[in-house]
């Protein structure tokens, strides 16, 4: 038996994997998924569809309309957003345009992109993780985050992407989720390095959060994180 609560792990690109007592859950999963997994899309990579196609246990958002589901004791609650306009689309489009041709058929056969999604966890004990995905950006509404605040605020785990060029953005808005632990994760490097686009540390961004009292960590590619 695990002597922890929570363990997440990046596995790269928009990838991360959380692993509990019980079924895994797999945001935007990168490897291939194993018999048990819970796939949930959050709409980051394009790709990530792709790689849950034939799988039995998929969580994602049809256009615009919220989801709500359980699933092995977890309850997910899906929100969906509008991602920052424009940049997302073109990292999507020159990404898939570098990659094998039969990629690319998939990608133009799916003739629109996944719904960029908020997820809420609660498990059976209620604890809650949020996945703010790339949510937090400065074409945000206001009326919109602070509803989200409202419904969804202070959660033990906060899991959170920075978009490119958006971290007073961030400053501003996360401390009032309250949360007990901030990931800043590090979702959007790996595709914006494969479509040629520049990138950014998140490592400043973590350093003034940390600076106004919020309780936060750097969570990047290939590392994990375990809660005791």
């Amino acid at each position: 038996m695990n002597d922890w609560k929570l363990r997440l792990v990046h596995e790269g690109q928009a990838g991360v994997v959380m692993e509990r007592p019980g079924r895994r859950v797999r945001f935007d999963p990168v490897e291939p998924l194993a018999n048990g997994d819970i796939a949930v899309l959050t709409g980051i990579d394009p790709f990530a569809m792709d790689r849950t196609v034939g799988f039995p246990t998929v969580v994602k958002a049809n256009g615009s309309a919220e989801v709500a589901t359980e699933i092995d004791g977890i309850r997910f609650e899906g929100l969906p957003y509008r991602p920052p306009e424009g940049d997302s689309s073109r990292i999507r489009f020159v990404s898939a345009v570098r990659q094998p041709s039969e990629t690319i058929r998939r990608w133009m056969a799916k003739r629109r992109a996944d719904a960029s999604t908020v997820w809420h966890l609660t498990f059976p004990n209620g604890d809650r993780l949020l996945h703010l995905g790339l949510s937090l950006h400065r074409e945000t509404d206001v009326g919109w985050a602070a509803n989200l605040v409202t419904r969804f605020g202070n959660p033990r785990w906060l899991v959170v992407g920075a978009p490119y060029g958006d971290d007073d953005v961030l400053v501003a808005r996360i401390p009032a989720f309250g949360a007990e632990h901030v990931m800043v994760t590090d979702v959007e490097g790996d595709l914006r390095r494969e479509a040629g686009k520049p990138t950014a540390l998140v490592t400043p961004l973590v350093d003034r959060l940390q600076a106004s009292g919020v309780p936060v960590m750097v969570f990047v590619p290939q590392s994990s994180i375990r809660f005791e």
